[in-house]
């Protein structure tokens, strides 16, 4: 999409280098349309012309201009700023995506990632573990429902006449990777499942697996993670508001670091105590609540 809206720019700048006619203007208004005077007295005349942004241009100072000889009314700015900015931004933000999705492709593919890390690819075979769980139903419609805040960012955007082309088009894109990216969520969030044996916790979605060995488990905390704001003027941490908390059961390592953790609303609820108890017969971990601060 970047790169359908960055050509035609270029290709329109390129025509204009080659085949228009150079001049110059003097820049008479840069509150609404652009406008710029033209010509010698007594034959001076003001144009309008469409700019993708402001930078480059002053207020009665004299800017390049490039003219269609076929077309009188047809005017570019030809500053470097006005003609190359617009498809510098495009194509850094197609670099960057590429540059995201060769990160993302190599995330979970490489030797380090199996030693209980994301594995993007498919779980290999495995028996049928004595404790399996999923994640409730209603935590992926929720995400679901979420996703539509991208969309009403992502559309407008590409229909919206006149702006400048980089923000226009960032902000779609922005819109469009949070969409996805809740997408993708609500997906993995409906094909979550965890299974467990005497062997360790293993989880496993659409988007790949993970395993945990119960000889790297050094714990089991019911963890509560919320926000907590600081006021400069009360010199002081502000409690969380409602909601700003989430709880979670986390698998943890001698260091304390979560190697796994699951939402206490994982169905079956049976399953959940089934898990915890098959935690403490092979770890002889008990359950530690914690409650862990995120400051801002």
């Amino acid at each position: 999409m970047m790169g359908r809206a960055a050509w035609p720019v270029v290709e329109s700048n390129l025509t204009a280098l080659k085949s228009w006619t150079r001049t110059d203007g003097e820049v008479t208004n840069l509150a609404g349309p652009v406008e710029f005077e033209l010509g010698e007295d007594p034959s001076k005349y003001r144009v309008s012309v469409d700019v993708d942004h402001m930078w480059g241009l002053k207020i009665f100072t004299r800017a390049p201009l490039l003219i269609d000889p076929a077309d009188p009314t047809r005017i570019k700015p030809a500053g470097f700023l006005q003609m190359w900015l617009s498809p510098a931004g495009m194509a850094g933000l197609i670099l960057l995506l590429l540059a995201v999705g060769v990160s993302v492709a190599r995330v979970g593919t490489g030797e380090s990632a199996a030693h209980g890390g994301w594995m993007f690819t498919e779980a290999p075979q495995r028996n049928a573990g004595t404790v399996v769980l999923h994640s409730p139903t209603r935590q992926w419609k929720i995400v679901l429902g979420w996703s539509i805040l991208g969309l009403a960012m992502a559309i407008p955007p590409l229909f919206g006449p006149g702006g400048n082309l980089v923000s226009r088009y960032s902000t779609s894109l922005l819109g469009a990777a949070f969409t996805a990216g809740l997408w993708i969520y609500s997906w993995h969030t409906k094909t979550l499942e965890i299974s467990a044996d005497t062997n360790g916790v293993r989880m496993t979605s659409v988007l790949g697996w993970q395993d945990v060995p119960w000889r790297t488990v050094r714990g089991v905390e019911d963890q509560t993670l919320f926000q907590s704001l600081y006021d400069a003027k009360m010199r002081m941490w502000r409690l969380p508001f409602p909601g700003s908390s989430v709880r979670i059961y986390a698998f943890t390592d001698e260091r304390g670091r979560t190697l796994m953790s699951f939402s206490p609303e994982a169905e079956p609820k049976a399953a959940v105590e089934k898990l915890l108890d098959l935690c403490l017969q092979q770890t002889g971990s008990i359950v530690k609540s914690r409650r862990i601060a995120v400051r801002y």
